[in-house]
């Protein structure tokens, strides 16, 4: 999915980004010419994640909160061949939905399955239609000013053609998932895992180690600042339409500290940190009193790492506006899902900035328009 999808209407479409790949193993080793590409598990792990990169089949969408989209599609089992390497015994794949969104709270957007008359509109075609010309007029009205746009015209329409809410199995199809064997994996033993979609074929040399992950720690994960606040000229991604600006803002570093065995398992630590606003930040599109994941993004089309950050190994920065950095508190959500079916919650690190001195944050040109970005796939 090309990231200048995820602008905002409106904003100059300046930036093209390279689209990935749909589909791929997450904490291996890349394949090389000659052999296929690796990961180590610890022997109490009940398989490697994947991550299909597949969205809804949008009928209608609009930056609001409300879709209407064709009948979701789940990751199969079809997909994948799993052999015990070396004896040939074949294993029966088992996908796994890891709704890792719910655990974090993030509210689920709203599907609608469109009726077998509205899956004739896509682009122009049959756009004379009456339903198609009814779609059309469903979309929220960007020109109109900001406090009259509700944001659910796309619900009250679907509502009205009796359209069923979906959102669940929409949630329940597209995201993370862990890929299994009926059978287990045994530790010591190595499988060879292989992904196939159409033309398109991954290969994975799944290794066991002989000792477990110990999930029971003393000490929980937790999120410290880094080093002292300050204010930085950074690259950052911005929602005009460029793929990024040179921006002076006020930042935290932050570190997720791990429980003594998860060190060991670093590489296969997935992370998501959130922050809730005390009051309204020039640089964040969101609202204060709400927790929001954040990421420092450089520019558009930086490519980071599913359940990763920019700085790797844990970092994140926190960001500010530079004149008046809004305090907040942070959390974070970490855990080895290879092994594990939910993430760890840290508690909450209160972050604050001092007040910028005299001259310290130049006048910038439209800062309304250089708030910080983090692309929709991330949100």
């Amino acid at each position: 999915m090309a990231l200048t999808c995820l602008l905002l209407p409106g904003a100059a479409l300046a930036c093209s980004c390279m689209a990935d790949e749909q589909g791929k193993f997450l904490h291996v080793s890349a394949a090389t010419s000659t052999s296929s590409a690796t990961i180590s598990l610890p022997a109490n792990a009940r398989g490697v994640l994947f991550l299909p990169e597949t969205y809804p089949d949008y009928v209608l969408r609009d930056e609001g909160r409300y879709s209407i989209v064709r009948q979701p599609v789940a990751l199969s089992t079809k997909n994948f061949r799993i052999q015990e390497h070396g004896v040939g015994r074949k294993l029966t794949p088992v996908v796994v939905r890891l709704r890792v969104e719910k655990q974090m709270g993030q509210q689920l957007q709203g599907y609608y399955l469109a009726s077998p008359e509205m899956q004739q509109c896509t682009g122009q075609k049959n756009a004379s239609l009456p339903i198609c010309r009814s779609l059309n007029a469903a979309t929220e009205d960007w020109s109109e000013p900001e406090p009259q746009r509700t944001g659910d015209k796309i619900k009250r329409f679907a509502l009205q053609q009796g359209l069923r809410d979906i959102s669940e199995e929409v949630d329940a199809a597209y995201g993370l998932y862990r890929i299994e064997a009926r059978e287990g994996f045994k530790p010591g033993k190595q499988y060879d895992i292989e992904y196939h979609d159409g033309a398109r074929r991954l290969k994975l040399a799944l290794r066991m180690e002989s000792l477990p992950l110990s999930l029971n720690q003393p000490a929980p994960f937790a999120i410290h600042p880094q080093g002292p606040p300050g204010r930085e000229i950074l690259p950052m991604a911005s929602n005009d339409g460029s793929c990024g600006r040179r921006i002076k803002v006020a930042t935290q570093p932050l570190r997720l500290a791990l429980p003594p065995s998860y060190e060991r398992h670093a590489s296969l630590l997935l992370y998501f940190m959130q922050q809730k606003l005390q009051q309204a930040d020039q640089q964040h599109m969101a609202a204060a009193g709400q927790f929001t994941p954040f990421h420092y993004w450089p520019a558009l089309c930086t490519s980071i790492a599913y359940g990763g950050s920019f700085h790797g190994e844990g970092r994140e920065l926190a960001i500010g506006d530079c004149q008046s950095p809004a305090p907040r508190q942070v959390k974070a959500f970490a855990g080895v899902l290879e092994v594990e079916d939910r993430l760890h919650e840290t508690t909450l690190l209160p972050v604050s900035f001092p007040a910028a001195k005299p001259g310290q944050c130049p006048k910038v040109k439209d800062d309304a328009n250089l708030r910080y970005f983090v692309p929709a796939m991330f949100r």
